[in-house]
């Protein structure tokens, strides 16, 4: 792992920062998770509170609406967020990935035209790649767009779309030269709205379950030319650019769900006794709440170091999907030994750790699965004759 010295984008004190998206979160997003959560009620307000909060934009240069702040400020308000409400964080999250395409590929007036709005919050993003037929591998999507004289002429279907209904405005992926196979994939912007577009009902999911997802199906949806981010050809890059960029804010929300799993697990051995003592006391216990304590912090280190490469301009493929590796497999392993810290209350539902193991479940899937993740570790590795690691 090389040291990667980032710029001095910001001089944010992160501990006060933390402090103050903790103190919001944990007065208006934690108390109703679990109600939300029963209903599956897409959480409207909490998501203009943060834009109210100056959340949605955080590391979205000044010119283009933003605060211009570091990725690892950024890294800490999702951590936050996710600590109080996973499926909030994944809406969260899910607009950062939107906003990431515009971000990396738009042309100069698509970033000023649209960025502002979504950095303040006054939009919301979704990002539209995934289809019933093209997970991992997106060069086998069936979308297509055509060229005609009055605009692009979209039709197919995207599934597991999250923000898709909610969304203001949602980058959508579609052929536009179906034989040239990656190469032929373009990215658009889709106002919310646009005539020909429908939605199947919310998907029935096992846990973010107030973070809706949706099938979307595109009935010949005419787009204006100027719809086109970037040039057309050049979407696939586009959508693993974002990718990469957005797997690091998956490995924050980690992250997040991490920490509140461990905070539970402290809280619950402190309090639970047996044999007349805290089981905090027992060995056991202590054997696996240290191995908690030692996951979450090698992967808030390791989220810290993407962000770094990141800020730093540097290619950010093998260190993003470290960091979302190493946070979610953790993420996962630090879940399941609080419950079992908590024995046969953490099977509960009415149990705080019961939804966040439904929760976290989806990390090592979205945004590239944990096996996806390795492939592109390995296939970015240094040199074995490299100095750096």
């Amino acid at each position: 792992m090389t040291t990667q010295t980032a710029p001095d984008i910001d001089n944010v004190d992160l501990v006060e920062f933390r402090s103050t998206v903790r103190a919001f979160a944990n007065a208006e997003i934690h108390p109703g998770a679990a109600a939300r959560d029963e209903s599956k009620e897409f959480p409207a307000q909490l998501v203009k509170r943060l834009g109210q909060q100056d959340l949605m934009g955080i590391s979205v240069p000044e010119e283009f609406g933003g605060l211009g702040l570091s990725t690892r400020t950024q890294l800490v308000a999702i951590e936050e967020v996710a600590r109080t409400d996973a499926a909030l964080a994944s809406i969260y999250t899910a607009h950062y990935l939107g906003l990431e395409p515009i971000l990396v590929g738009g042309s100069e007036e698509q970033k000023h035209r649209w960025l502002p709005q979504l950095a303040s919050g006054e939009l919301l993003a979704g990002f539209a790649l995934t289809e019933p037929d093209a997970g991992s591998d997106i060069a086998s999507m069936r979308t297509v767009a055509r060229r005609e004289d009055d605009g692009w002429h979209l039709s197919g279907s995207k599934t597991y779309i999250s923000n898709a209904k909610e969304a203001d405005l949602v980058v959508l992926f579609a052929k536009t030269d179906p034989s040239a196979g990656f190469r032929g994939i373009t990215a658009f912007v889709v106002p919310k709205g646009t005539p020909g577009i429908s939605y199947s009902e919310p998907q029935d999911k096992m846990g973010i379950r107030s973070a809706p997802t949706y099938t979307v199906y595109l009935d010949d949806v005419v787009l204006p030319l100027d719809s086109v981010i970037g040039t057309e050809g050049r979407g696939g890059n586009i959508a693993l650019t974002a990718l990469n960029r957005a797997r690091i804010d998956v490995a924050a929300m980690a992250n997040g769900i991490a920490l509140r799993a461990w905070e539970l697990g402290r809280e619950y051995a402190t309090e639970r006794k047996q044999f007349g003592t805290p089981i905090f006391d027992f060995q056991a216990i202590q054997l696996l709440l240290g191995g908690c304590d030692a996951q979450l912090v090698a992967s808030r280190v390791t989220a810290d170091w993407a962000a770094d490469v990141k800020d730093a301009g540097q290619d950010i493929r093998r260190a993003a999907s470290i960091s979302k590796y190493v946070a979610t497999e953790a993420c996962f392993s630090i879940v399941d030994q609080t419950v079992q810290i908590h024995g046969g209350a953490g099977f509960m539902r009415e149990s705080e750790i019961e939804r966040l193991y439904r929760d976290c479940r989806i990390l090592r899937i979205f945004e590239g699965t944990s096996q996806i993740q390795l492939l592109t570790i390995a296939g970015n590795a240094p040199s074995p004759r490299s100095t750096e690691f």
